[in-house]
């Protein structure tokens, strides 16, 4: 199986005027929504602490590291921009293992702004990223279940052919890119509640930028590296059986279409989204109140059960990824945004006392019944005796569910006040708007950088 090479000829071939009118509107969507997280997230404390360390360093001044007001290298600009556009685990998701764009976006951002690249040639970037990723991860749909994070094991070959497409690499340089990108590949899920999750996703943007440079320069790697004997594919997936179809299918069939985005209402782990719309939904259609509720029970599949492990969250981080928390924050507070995931938050003694009721379980019945699909059964009991029961196998922001335009420009604003005023905002959503129109992304970083606020 020649995956490498594959992907390698996609990338040369990729071009703007090839792209459907379909993916690019995707694309822009996507852009948006990782730059918006990306600003809400650089005053978390592991962006913080990853933007000092870059700061620390003195690198030339080349490109922004978004939210904090200096700039770096491309390299230190892509591992605190992409450490950032994973921190509050807001950044939207794909229908498979995890969310592509965080590392993509970061990387081509950093090194497009110190290559005072085009936007198309950024939109051409982010396609070929984003369905490198996609792709690879189709090709090993059977094998899902794993210890490694996607965004920076599978985002280190997005971000770096990303990477490799706004250097204008020959077909030879990017399979030597992806060679080099597949021995940078990490992160483990253990790592999750922790600000290393993060920290992976600024390690495949980081990860990008460097391959590519190397790839230009010269660097040597093995060309085969993704399906060679002891490559990618044998040592991070022993014994699967990778499906060729899908690389096949690269220029064809495009997964920002045919398999979309799921965009992220609330800041927290992807799996818990289901049992969380099913909750609001039960609180605004039935008047439902705390003091009304007598226990809530979630069952769920087996990869969410063993992904959102935490009963009662000690810090900000573990309460994304804890179910009690966050079906009682649901209740109590009619909604989940980004002051419910500071560590005096998760502490608040009412809030805790809630989520004892709450039970999640593993339900072996419960099964996806189609790709993207991440069932659970939610039952809520009232104190007057009644329940209500649902089960929901589509989150909100999915295709299925979707986000309309303007939850998703108010999504993007509520994140990017974080860091900007409104004047910059507006102006950030107009150059996304018309972003193949762009001849130098400068002008959009320099708003990205956030120096007109502390």
């Amino acid at each position: 199986m020649d995956a490498t090479a594959r992907i390698a000829r996609f990338v040369v071939e990729t071009e703007f005027q090839k792209i459907p009118s379909e993916a690019v509107k995707i694309a822009k969507t996507a852009v948006l929504d990782c730059l918006g997280v990306a600003l809400a997230g650089s005053k978390e404390s592991s962006a913080r602490i990853c933007a000092e360390i870059a700061r620390q360093e003195h690198a030339k001044e080349e490109s922004s590291v978004i939210g904090q007001g200096f700039k770096s290298s491309a390299m230190h600009a892509a591992f605190a921009n992409g450490t950032a556009a994973h921190a509050l685990d807001f950044d939207h998701s794909f229908t498979l293992m995890g969310q592509p764009t965080a590392p993509i976006i970061p990387a081509i951002i950093s090194l497009g702004e110190s290559l005072g690249s085009s936007g198309r040639r950024c939109l051409e970037a982010y396609v070929a990223g984003f369905e490198t990723i996609t792709k690879l991860v189709m090709s090993l749909r059977q094998r899902s279940e794993d210890g490694w994070h996607p965004p920076s094991t599978f985002g280190s070959f997005g971000a770096a052919v990303a990477c490799a497409k706004l250097q204008g690499l020959n077909q030879t340089q990017v399979e030597t890119t992806l060679g080099t990108a597949a021995s940078m590949a990490s992160g483990l899920v253990c790592n999750f509640g922790t600000m290393s999750k993060p920290l992976h996703v600024g390690l495949g943007a980081r990860n990008g930028v460097m391959a590519a440079k190397l790839g230009q320069s010269g660097f040597t790697a093995n060309k085969q590296a993704i399906e060679a004997g002891l490559g990618f594919y044998e040592v991070f997936y022993p014994g699967a059986e990778p499906d060729k179809r899908p690389l096949e299918q690269l220029g064809t069939v495009y997964e920002l279409i045919n398999s979309g985005i799921r965009i992220k209402p609330y800041p927290c782990g992807g799996l818990t989204h289901p049992a969380i719309d099913g909750v609001l939904e039960f609180k605004t259609k039935n008047g439902i109140t705390a003091e009304m509720v007598e226990s809530i029970d979630v069952g769920v599949a087996r990869h969410t059960f063993e992904r959102i492990v935490f009963r009662v969250p000690e810090n900000g981080l573990q309460g994304k990824f804890s179910m009690p928390y966050l079906l009682a924050r649901a209740i109590i507070d009619g909604r989940l945004f980004l002051d419910a995931f500071t560590d005096s938050a998760v502490r608040d003694e009412n809030v805790l006392r809630f989520a004892e009721k709450v039970q999640m379980r593993l339900d072996p019945d419960l099964q996806p019944t189609a790709l993207g699909s991440r069932p659970c059964k939610v039952t809520i009991r009232l104190r007057d005796g009644r329940s209500f029961s649902r089960q929901i196998d589509y989150a909100k922001g999915s295709r299925e569910a979707p986000m309309t335009n303007e939850e998703l420009k108010q999504k993007f604003v509520g994140c990017a006040r974080q860091a900007l005023d409104d004047s910059a905002i507006e102006r950030i959503i107009e150059y996304v708007e018309h972003l193949e129109t762009l001849e130098d992304i400068r002008p959009l970083c320099r708003l990205l950088i956030g120096a007109n606020r502390p």
